[in-house]
């Protein structure tokens, strides 16, 4: 939920009385300041049913409900049932305060189902480190860019109007932040800090967050660093609408020093233990940018951590949407006595991480899912091996509903991979598949095999399509910055062929090595 987001005002509110509108004749009216009004256009949207009207806001974006609102009062009622059915929450003071005003609204708290959680953190830095990270001012922060005409320009202005954009693009000098600019800024930059230790102490704003939580009926879904992306925090802006830290010229990533984690590891360990403290049965549970280590903490066996490991595991069975994006990456963060950066270590941990979750300690969380309609498992990264072996993941679970799966750099032995998809031949329909690395058999045996089994409505397939024993490997995704809709890209092709193969059937595209040839380079 945005900071500037508020309770939205009364529809009555400063709505001109009937003898103020303009009649709805075809002849035009005056008011009494001589300004000429155009009669209305005529619009059956209100002459709807409610049941076809409730389905049409539906399928709007959240920001277009608040218009449709506006334009009467039969309106207003049916839209409102769908105002802020989901929100924004950053692990910021005035973000979580207006949480609490909207838990504490008697119509809109009814309508809230997802609440996205931001819990990215500022980073405490000296006054001279802090100037150090302030990138130049960007472009879109100046009034040099000029507004684009109307579409009903004509082509000359058109023209005049790009040859306006390529030179304030190319010749604008971006110039730094003035003295007086960085004086301003950085007191805003420790308030905020102070603000975020404040809610730290507070067991990061737990009760808060309870308190907003409980006044939510009708909340199933929780989703967690995926609001701006999942690896590069808020993005760096100035422009508050942007980044809302921007006035403190400053960007939300991660404090902790030493072993730095993915952001926000211990907000979302307080934020499950306030679930199951509170008894929210949730539906959907979406983490982007997990640290693995994460999951060390929630062993049975982890020494003062217990409670954590049965909070995850009450909350995951009611769950039916489980998306897990795990990174394997942390830095060794070096700092002098001012607080500022000597060195950042930034290395991958795919050894350690594969080491720990081959334990199957994943697989027995994900087991607990009884009703489990969709599960996606990604990793930012694989080495020598990817960070999991797929055997280790599913273990030997059937999810009698289970309907779509997504995973991305999994490896896999070629039993394992069939064996799962036997157990699911039935309910599965959707697959989605990013570099998968099979250590033993050939890929078009296996896939041929899957489509025997699955009657799939969609197959999507990414990145690389990899095999050890024998050596082989696929490149499915098209390099640089080549459009993934291009047809005379190969990669394009294949992936193509693929994916129809997979839902119409035939015979595996990847057989015919002059269409689709391997790619000759090879990571492992």
């Amino acid at each position: 939920m945005d900071d500037k987001e508020n309770v939205d005002p009364d529809p009555k509110a400063n709505k001109p009385s009937r003898s103020s509108r303009p009649p709805s004749s075809t002849k035009r009216w005056k008011s009494k300041k001589n300004v000429t009004f155009e009669p209305p256009s005529k619009s059956y949207l209100d002459r709807l049913p409610a049941e076809i009207l409730d389905m049409i806001c539906e399928e709007l974006w959240d920001e277009d409900i608040p218009a449709l609102r506006l334009q009467c009062r039969y309106l207003c009622k049916i839209a409102t049932a769908h105002l802020l059915r989901c929100v924004f929450v950053r692990f910021k003071k005035t973000s979580i305060d207006s949480l609490l005003q909207l838990s504490s609204h008697p119509l809109l708290s009814q309508n809230v189902q997802t609440i996205t959680y931001e819990p990215n953190l500022l980073e405490r830095r000296s006054r001279q480190a802090w100037e150090k990270d302030i990138p130049l001012r960007d472009y879109h922060e100046t009034s040099h860019i000029p507004a684009p005409p109307k579409q009903s320009a004509s082509e000359r202005e058109w023209r005049l109007y790009h040859r306006s954009l390529r030179k304030a693009v190319h010749q604008y000098d971006r110039k730094p932040y003035s003295p007086q600019e960085l004086d301003a800024a950085w007191p805003i930059y420790q308030k905020y800090l102070q603000e975020q230790e404040d809610l730290i102490i507070r067991d990061n704003a737990c009760q808060d967050l309870s308190r907003a939580v409980q006044r939510f009926p009708n909340l199933s879904a929780i989703h967690v660093n995926f609001g701006f992306g999942l690896w590069c925090g808020t993005g760096w802006s100035a422009d508050t609408s942007v980044n809302p830290y921007g006035d403190g010229l400053c960007q939300a990533f991660s404090t902790a020093h030493g072993y730095r984690e993915a952001p926000g590891v211990e907000q979302i360990v307080s934020l499950i233990k306030m679930l199951d403290t509170v008894g929210v049965k949730l539906a959907s549970l979406r983490i982007g940018n997990l640290s693995w280590r994460f999951f060390l903490q929630y062993e049975e066996d982890y020494v003062g951590n217990s409670d954590l490991f049965y909070a995850i595991k009450r909350i995951v069975q009611s769950l039916r949407d489980i998306k897990l994006v795990i990174t394997t990456w942390s830095s060794l963060v070096n700092d002098d006595d001012d607080g500022d950066d000597q060195e950042v270590q930034e290395y991958s941990e795919v050894e350690e991480c594969r080491t720990y979750l081959d334990r199957g300690s994943l697989g027995r969380l994900l087991s607990g899912a009884q009703d489990l309609h969709k599960l996606a498992i990604e990793f930012d990264a694989y080495e020598v091996k990817c960070p999991i072996d797929f055997q280790y993941l599913v273990l030997d679970t059937h999810w009698s509903h289970l309907h779509t799966i997504e995973l991305d750099s999994v490896d896999a032995h070629e039993d394992d991979w069939i064996k799962f998809f036997e157990r699911h031949a039935t309910n599965l329909k959707d697959v989605s598949f990013a570099t998968i690395r099979l250590l033993d058999g050939k890929w078009p045996d296996v896939l041929e095999r899957m489509q025997q089994l699955l009657s799939l409505e969609e197959a999507h397939f990414d990145k690389d399509l990899c095999g050890v024993a024998p050596n082989q490997m696929w490149r499915l995704d098209p390099p640089g910055y080549t459009s993934s809709k291009d047809d005379s890209v190969q990669e394009n092709r294949t992936r193509w062929a693929l994916e129809n193969f997979m839902v119409n059937g035939g015979v595996c595209p990847l057989r015919d090595e002059e269409a689709h040839p391997q790619s000759s380079s090879w990571y492992f």
